[in-house]
Formats: C-alpha cells, sequence, structure tokens
C-alpha cells in the first residue's frame, strides 16, 4: 500500500527501540494517503522569505514560529493571523522574532500558511497504546484540551456512531453546535477527519503518534493547519483483537472513511 511505500526508507533508518518524527513533506504525503489535507506552509528564515512565500501562497495568511512551545499560542505571540500584505508580513516577524529571543532565548524559523476560514479549533491525536493498541483522542484547541483535561478517547477500530459520540461526549462540545447563537459548524467534516485518523493508526502500527493540531472547523468544512507524526518499529503482536463484529448495516463502514 501507498502508506507503507511512504514509511519504508523513515523506518529502514531507524533503529530498534527508538521512535523519531517524520519531516514535513514526508509525514503530508501519508497523511495524503488518507485522505487528510493540510493547508500549504512554507518555512522561511527572514522576512523577505516570508513576503515571497505569502505572495506564491496568496494573501491573507498567517505567520507562525516553528518552535512546538509558541507555534499555538496566539497570546504567547508565537502566531499572527490575517496578514495582508508585505508591510504586515514583516512588522509581524520583526515582532515575533523579538517575543521568541525573550520566551525561548533563540530564535526560531518561522512558517507561512494560508488563512483557513474562520471556525472552531480542534486538536485529533492517534497513538499507540502499549497496552490497548491505536487510540484516538478528541477535543477542543487550547485550555479546554491543554489544562482542563477535556478530551474523549476510543480504541480502533471506530464505527460512525463511535465518532459521533466522541465528538458531542466533551464538554465544550456546544461550541461546535451553535453556542449561544453562534452557527454551528461542520461537525460532519470534523468527524470524517477523525475517522481517517482512526483508519491511519488501526492500519499502521509503525506509526505510534499523529497529531492535527488545530483542524480549524468552518462552517464548510475542516482544515488542518498543523500536524506531527511520529514513528518506531511496530510491538503491536495481536491486532486481530480489535477486528470488529459484523454490525447492522448502518454502522458497517469503519467510520464511514470512504463513504
Amino acid at each position: 500500500m501507498a502508506a507503507r511505500e511512504v514509511l519504508a526508507r523513515p523506518l529502514a533508518a531507524l533503529g530498534a527501540g527508538r521512535r523519531e518524527r517524520l519531516d514535513t513533506a514526508t509525514a503530508q504525503r501519508l497523511l495524503a494517503c488518507y485522505g487528510i489535507d493540510v493547508l500549504p506552509a512554507t518555512t522561511v528564515h527572514g522576512p523577505e522569505e516570508a513576503v515571497a512565500a505569502a505572495e506564491r501562497i496568496g494573501w491573507p495568511v498567517a505567520l507562525k514560529t516553528e518552535n512546538e512551545v509558541l507555534r499555538h499560542r496566539a497570546d504567547l505571540g508565537g502566531v499572527r493571523l490575517d496578514l495582508t500584505d508585505a508591510d504586515a508580513v514583516r512588522e509581524a516577524m520583526a515582532l515575533m522574532e523579538a517575543r521568541t529571543r525573550e520566551v525561548l532565548g533563540r530564535t526560531s524559523a518561522f512558517e507561512v500558511q494560508a488563512m483557513a476560514p474562520p471556525g472552531v479549533a480542534c486538536v485529533v491525536r492517534g497513538t499507540e497504546d502499549d497496552l490497548y493498541g491505536p487510540v484516538v483522542s478528541f477535543g477542543l484547541g487550547g485550555d479546554a484540551t491543554e489544562l482542563l483535561g477535556d478530551v474523549s478517547h476510543r480504541i480502533t477500530p471506530l464505527t460512525a456512531s463511535d465518532v459521533s459520540e466522541m465528538v458531542r461526549s466533551v464538554r465544550a462540545a456546544p461550541r461546535l453546535l451553535g453556542h449561544r447563537g453562534l452557527p454551528p459548524v461542520d461537525v460532519a467534516a470534523l468527524e470524517d477527519v477523525i475517522a481517517r485518523v482512526s483508519v491511519l493508526t488501526d492500519d499502521l502500527p509503525e506509526v505510534v503518534s499523529v497529531t492535527l493540531n488545530p483542524v480549524i472547523v468552518g462552517e464548510r468544512g475542516a482544515r488542518t493547519t498543523s500536524f506531527s507524526v511520529e514513528v518506531a518499529h511496530p510491538v503491536r503482536q495481536d491486532a486481530g483483537r480489535r477486528a470488529l463484529p459484523i454490525p447492522p448495516a448502518e454502522d458497517g463502514e469503519r467510520a464511514g472513511v470512504g463513504e
């Protein structure tokens, strides 16, 4: 299968018992094998590179640091959104470089990325647990997930009903469904992303961790703006124990992927 071809080279260079984070291009190819598309982004190291990248991608753009501590934290100065011209990009990079040095004691590379439409930031993860095997997790982005532990977990394989329950079981779910008069977002598109992560992690024990953070869920569609994938040689020996019995027709497809 195409996904195993993508993983062949990094796994061949990886020693037993070690895990490695895939480079961006390889991780993106792996995700694409499962129909998980990400917004285009370009790594840059200076303001003129950033301006050139923005012009290729198309305005407006987002500028974010590549550092893992800051890249999702607009409140800490690691992200600037809706930059509409070259001057805005240059100004944002100057401020972000200064902030990066202040927080980290050093500078960082940056990414210029196409802007996602407005929506709710969500986090979708798949991990290879030593006891349970592949586990998929879902929560809303920010403090709801990181500080309050408002996350749902399920062991794969997942049915469409499992995925729907995952989304609605977190306490912050009303933000997706039209909280306080806001329009509801495209929950079906979000569920499709979760389903694809479920199938990926169930298929590939070599993928010990896949994180989509954030997935921006708008009124129409869900767009992944940042991701990471870690791999290792598999230790899973009993994948068959998670095989579902033949269910009723309405739940027969694995989480609806491919419908």
